[in-house]
């Protein structure tokens, strides 16, 4: 079965601006590339280069042989759904969605989330239970899957599943529950 694993990504200048107040425009960016770079290095270790795309505007400094999915432009949702759509057309059979922020993400990790059932939707919560880090969908089941970023993501894509009639697994691993939306979370991270 083929698989993609499709991470969503801002423009540089564009990401993580609520980390403004603590960090500098270019310690910013530098910390969103680290990030990413530790991603997809996780990612790739378990499915290999080609399987492992951005969605977005820029690659961040990473090779140019990483493919790029162009974003509708209409928010996070709009973006995943149509690297959903995407993957459908191009006969992929799982696509993983991995939050670009995960800073001690492990390719374990990533493994955790494709080892599942054929027929499983996955998901990743971050540390609180409450937001989607990751999440894998089987496709063409989850063909139709209506996506929930934002606040409360985890329990609205937990619902969608149930609505699509396919079993949820939860795939609660450290290196997938800590991702830095702010402050705290640096100083959390910087500190192990």
């Amino acid at each position: 079965m083929r698989c993609w694993i499709v991470i969503p990504i801002k423009a540089p200048e564009a990401c993580k601006t609520r980390l403004s107040p603590a960090l500098g425009d270019s310690e910013r960016q530098a910390l969103v590339a680290e990030m990413l770079h530790k991603t997809v290095s996780a990612a790739q270790a378990v499915a290999g280069r080609d399987q492992v795309l951005l969605l977005g505007p820029s690659r961040h400094g990473l090779d140019a042989d990483i493919s790029l999915l162009a974003d509708p432009g209409r928010g996070l949702n709009a973006a995943v759904t149509s690297a959903r759509d995407t993957a459908v057309r191009e006969g992929i059979g799982r696509l993983l969605l991995l939050s670009a922020d995960l800073p001690t993400i492990e390719p374990e990790d990533v493994a955790a989330l494709l080892d599942v059932a054929a027929d499983a939707v996955a998901g990743g919560p971050d540390r609180a239970g409450k937001g989607t880090n990751a999440l894998s969908l089987p496709l063409p089941a989850a063909s139709q899957f209506r996506f929930r970023y934002g606040e409360g993501s985890f329990a609205a894509h937990r619902a969608e599943a149930a609505r699509l009639r396919l079993p949820f697994l939860t795939i609660d691993r450290p290196g997938l529950g800590l991702d830095i939306d702010g402050p705290d979370e640096v100083a959390l991270w910087r500190q192990g």
